[in-house]
């Protein structure tokens, strides 16, 4: 039982791994994407109000 414990926890490991360097990656490529944007075009725009439905008649 140790070793498939052992290679269970080595596979598992590696995955992590893999995913804190993908984070990494994509962290860093997102930081440099929105330093090269101008200010403006960084700030997510304002929604505007829904349109109500028009009332039906009774």
């Amino acid at each position: 039982m140790e070793k498939t414990t052992r290679a269970a926890r080595d596979i598992l490991d590696g995955e992590a791994d893999d995913r804190e360097v993908k984070t990494a990656r994509l962290r860093k490529a997102r930081l440099e994407r929105e330093a090269s944007l101008p200010d403006k075009a960084a700030e997510p725009k304002a929604k505007k109000p829904r349109k109500k439905a028009a009332a039906k008649p009774a």
